[in-house]
């Protein structure tokens, strides 16, 4: 859904300004291909979810980043549970395992391991 040229660029090895749609979409490719269900969340205000999702019995939100981006969507929403009901975050990208308050840091490979609803 890019724009024409964008298949040339990306053959190239210029992914510069196309890395965040590649690796949503992988991960989605990915997500699908175990049967989950694609989810994404978008408010007029600019609040944007890549992928709201069950995991572990709770409703998880979950980023993916392309380079070592802000969750910032994801940081509002938890600040105000008593609103959208979500207390977890998980942020998928190029980064060691971590967990920085409710936000569980994993590096893209790992996205498989999120089976369990």
């Amino acid at each position: 859904m890019l724009e024409d040229g964008t298949q040339y660029d990306i053959l190239q090895g210029n992914l510069h300004a196309y890395k965040g749609a590649i690796f949503g979409n992988l991960i989605a490719d990915m997500f699908a291909k175990m049967g989950r269900k694609l989810y994404y969340f978008h408010k007029n205000s600019g609040l944007e979810i890549d992928f709201v999702m069950r995991y572990k019995g709770e409703c998880v939100l979950l980023e993916v980043k392309a380079t070592t981006g802000n969750t910032k969507s994801a940081k509002t929403i938890l600040r105000h549970p008593e609103k959208y009901h979500v207390s977890h975050a998980i942020k998928l990208g190029d980064y060691n395992v971590g967990r920085t308050e409710q936000i569980l840091t994993l590096p893209l490979y790992m996205a498989f391991l999120l089976q369990e609803i």
